[in-house]
Parts: structure tokens; sequence; C-alpha cells
């Protein structure tokens, strides 16, 4: 159960990093992304929303006085491997995000079930 919390917050995480790298208007891969202000602030408001959920799904299965910097090392990992992709290959950064999203909503379906 561990294990694919673990699985399914770091791919949520990833997700998240993705989502605030195409929020910004100069680097966005999306044409749509940079010409609408609304649609970068929703970009990184469910950004926002998976760094609470993954908060809230690792912290309380290993107690909040290890499960937040379990996550925070998670969260430090993700966005420097995220960051590094979206220099290195930036076109690949957005589907390697959809499809860490669908494997992480099918983890976190797993862990709650």
């Amino acid at each position: 159960m561990i294990m694919l919390t673990t699985i399914s917050t770091t791919c949520l995480l990833y997700v998240a990093c993705a989502l605030l790298y195409q929020a910004d208007e100069r680097r966005s891969a999306f044409a749509e992304v940079r010409e609408s202000p609304g649609v970068r602030l929703g970009m990184r408001g469910g950004a926002a929303a998976l760094f609470v959920t993954t908060l809230l799904l690792i912290a309380p299965q290993q107690g909040w006085e290890r499960g937040v910097p379990i996550w925070l090392g998670l969260f430090s990992m993700v966005f420097v491997l995220g960051l590094f992709l979206a220099a290195q290959r930036q076109s690949w950064h957005a589907p390697s995000a959809f499809a860490l999203a669908a494997v992480g909503i099918f983890a976190t379906i797993g862990v709650l079930l």
C-alpha cells in the first residue's frame, strides 16, 4: 500500500510540475495557454490542488511527522527531473505528463480502494 501511494504521489506531482511549467506564458507549448490568462490561472489552480491532494494522500499513511518530509523529498525529486526533461526535450514534457496522469489516477484509485 505504501509503495502504491508513493507511485501515485510521484506521478501526480510530476503532472503538477508540468502544469506549472506549461502555465508560464513564455514556456508554454500551447498557443491557447499563452493567449489566455484564465487558462493559465486554471492550470496553476490545478497544480495547487494536486499538491494538496498528494500531501493528503501520503502524509496520513506515514504519519504527519514523517509524511511531510517524504512528500517534500518526492516534490523536490520530481521537480528537478521535470525541469531537466523540459530543458532537454521540451516536446516530451506535455505527453509524458498526460501518460503519468493516467498512471497516477489509477494508482490513486488503487490506494483508495
